[in-house]
């Protein structure tokens, strides 16, 4: 890990820099732009050095680039995120990036001071080990009880963990030189580590290859035991990732076009295969549905972008499947309640997803393939969560409900209208 006399916090400069930074892709100078130093905000975009630089989905003059930054930061609605920013005399998600100057395991882009000299390889988490005393506070904070406990420490801030967005307490790791993401689910019976897990044996029966694969672990909390995923690092120093939401974000879909569609195109425009693309959004809105996954939103899908070759070369992998199986739900829908599932997505409901999917893609799926697959999702629940086993039982028999369903959409079936099927 870097020297954190040097390294581990920038350096306020009181004088005529104060709170200017450049925005830089690796160690090319792409954009100085003004940051608040006390909430580690972007204000403004002073100058663009290199438009071609800016990251994918972002205006050549910088205008967006404030969301863009903001978003790379932990939310506030993040359980116990407050507690852990009172506890490191932190401000803000921002401030707390921006600490580790923004860097992340996610893309090349990272923040430097004005006027100081450093350098991506001595910087970045990809070659460069980083501390767990960040990862370990943000992934035990909603456990460890009332705000009191909380008092200001002196721990090392420089890790990707606070770049990394989302909802679900989360942390990266380093075992054996590699880097994990580890999602620790303390609620709903930890069942969306779980999840994780499940889709990982459905994709494998699947014979689908672009994936990321999750174990189950058990680690310990303030308050306990608590069940995590762990999943390995899908970009390198080669390839970033670029998310849906990134690409759409400001851009404008025509009346006579949707999101799904534009989003394809959007994709092929950064160099991306249309087919390619397509087939895989096909592909997890239907292991979506079998799962009853309702949050894939366009932040839980992407591309790998090429920075040598500034195009997407390929689709990220299918990941984030852990809101699914009704983790959330007390009482599990089943029959006709499994076709009016919401969803945050291309479409409000989770059967009108259905539509994107063309006759050749569902003609491919061998439904035979998952003959037992509800009995091993059962296994796995009650295998590694507390949860009742007629809990488990329950959820395993929507999936056998929703496999019925696919077979009748592949006959043909336009089974998002409200016609009686069972």
């Amino acid at each position: 890990m870097p020297n954190e006399d040097i390294y581990g916090e920038y350096h306020i400069d009181g004088g005529e820099n104060a709170g200017l930074f450049v925005l830089k892709h690796k160690d090319l100078d792409v954009a100085m732009v003004q940051m608040d130093v006390m909430t580690g905000a972007l204000e403004t975009v002073v100058a663009v050095y290199l438009p071609e630089e800016m990251p994918p989905g972002i205006r050549r003059d910088g205008r967006n680039l404030r969301d863009w930054w903001k978003l790379r930061g932990i939310p506030d609605s993040r359980a116990g995120f407050r507690q852990v920013l009172d506890c490191l005399d932190e401000p803000t998600g921002q401030s707390l990036m921006l600490a580790s100057y923004g860097l992340s395991l996610t893309d090349h882009y990272w923040m430097q001071p004005l006027g100081q000299e450093l350098y991506w390889k001595d910087l970045n988490f990809y070659d460069n080990d980083f501390s767990d005393d960040l990862g370990n506070l943000l992934t035990d904070s909603a456990e460890a009880g009332a705000e009191d406990k909380y008092e200001p420490v002196k721990i090392s801030v420089y890790s990707p963990a606070s770049s990394v967005n989302g909802d679900m307490k989360k942390k990266w790791v380093i075992r054996g030189g590699s880097r994990y993401l580890m999602k620790v689910s303390t609620g709903c019976y930890g069942q969306q580590a779980v999840n994780e897990f499940i889709a990982g044996m459905l994709h494998k029966r699947l014979g689908w290859t672009n994936y990321v694969t999750y174990k189950v672990e058990k680690v310990r909390t303030a308050d306990g035991e608590a069940v995590a995923s762990l999943s390995p690092l899908f970009t390198s120093a080669k390839l970033e990732f670029v998310s849906a939401y990134q690409l759409l974000k400001d851009h404008k879909v025509p009346n006579e076009s949707s999101l799904f569609h534009e989003l394809i195109r959007q994709a092929e425009f950064w160099g991306a295969d249309a087919d390619m693309v397509r087939r895989q959004l096909e592909y997890t809105i239907l292991v979506d549905f079998i799962l009853s996954n309702t949050d894939r939103h366009l932040n839980n899908m992407g591309f790998l972008y090429d920075s040598e070759e500034r195009r997407i070369v390929k689709m990220a992998p299918v990941f984030d499947s852990g809101n699914s199986l009704f983790f959330d739900r007390e009482v599990i829908p089943h029959g006709d309640s499994l076709l009016d599932i919401r969803v945050n997505s291309f479409c409000k409901r989770e059967v009108d997803m259905l539509r994107y999917v063309e006759e050749e893609m569902i003609s491919e799926w061998d439904l035979d393939k998952l003959d037992g697959f509800s009995d091993e999702a059962y296994i796995s629940l009650t295998e590694y969560t507390g949860m009742p086993q007629q809990r488990a039982r329950e959820i395993a028999e929507t999936i056998e409900e929703k496999i019925e369903y696919l077979r009748k959409f592949s006959a043909g079936k336009k089974i998002w209208k409200r016609v009686k099927y069972w």
